[in-house]
């Protein structure tokens, strides 16, 4: 399973019905295509921790503006 895959299966766990599983593609912007609110990004950020294994430190949340850009950050580390 590619890490884009195990990503969005993340998302409908954590975020369940809250958010349509067709606006998360590669491209689009975590805040504003999403709709996700930092404090739904921190709940991601435990999960994909527990899910991948890494630990996301302070300085790479500004980093991370798309999906694709998640995903990059998560290969970095693993």
């Amino acid at each position: 399973m590619s890490t884009f895959d195990r990503l969005l299966a993340v998302f409908n766990a954590v975020f369940e019905n809250e958010i349509d599983p067709d606006t998360i593609t590669p491209d689009a912007h975590i805040f504003e295509d999403i709709g996700i609110n930092s404090i739904g990004m921190l709940y991601m950020a435990v999960a994909l921790e527990e899910e991948f294994g890494i630990k996301f430190t302070n300085e790479d949340f500004p980093a991370m503006k798309t999906v694709k850009d998640v995903v990059n950050c998560i290969e970095g580390k693993l």
